[in-house]
């Protein structure tokens, strides 16, 4: 009898423990559940699986998220769900190369016309000081085929003034 009284009052102490802890389990259950809709009768149903073909959307009340099933609640454009992010870890890889690739693209395209433009404001201030000489009369040598020095003529000054002037309206825009 000895022995009955002494487990007494520990199984009341580890029953009031396991109690509690149901209780909230059994008040977390519908806080858990991924789906809420109301059925025909008006009472709410938690669950964690879709409702059935017969529930219509405006009856469901809490969906997981990212689920197509449920009625959009805002007015989205048809082509949005075409237009959202790459859903695999392979196309958001492939869509990140590719951005990779059209950035490095972008930047080379830019480099080529910086060097471009660098190159075309050379040629436009080495042809302005061109025609500066010419005009000024400065005596302009030039060397021939055979390595002679021939020193330009009145005619080919006014033509080489008139190529510089040309040179520079094509390079200096």
């Amino acid at each position: 009898m000895k022995l009955c009284l002494r487990f007494g009052p520990v199984r009341s102490t580890l029953l009031r423990p396991a109690g509690v802890a149901l209780l909230c389990l059994a008040v977390a259950l519908p806080a858990a559940a991924q789906w809420a809709w109301r059925d025909d009768a008006g009472r709410t149903v938690y669950s964690d699986r879709p409702p059935p073909p017969s529930v219509r959307k405006e009856q469901i009340l809490r969906q997981p998220a990212g689920n197509a099933l449920a009625a959009p609640t805002t007015a989205a454009p048809a082509a949005a769900p075409a237009a959202a992010a790459p859903r695999t870890l392979a196309e958001q890889e492939q869509a990140f190369r590719k951005r990779q690739q059209e950035r490095a693209e972008a930047e080379k395209k830019q480099a080529e016309e910086r060097t471009l433009a660098a190159r075309r404001q050379q040629e436009c201030e080495r042809a302005r000081g061109y025609l500066r000489q010419l005009e000024d009369g400065v005596r302009i040598a030039r060397v021939d085929a055979q390595g002679n020095q021939v020193i330009l003529d009145d005619a080919q000054r006014s033509a080489e003034m008139a190529r510089a002037r040309e040179l520079i309206a094509a390079s200096c825009k």
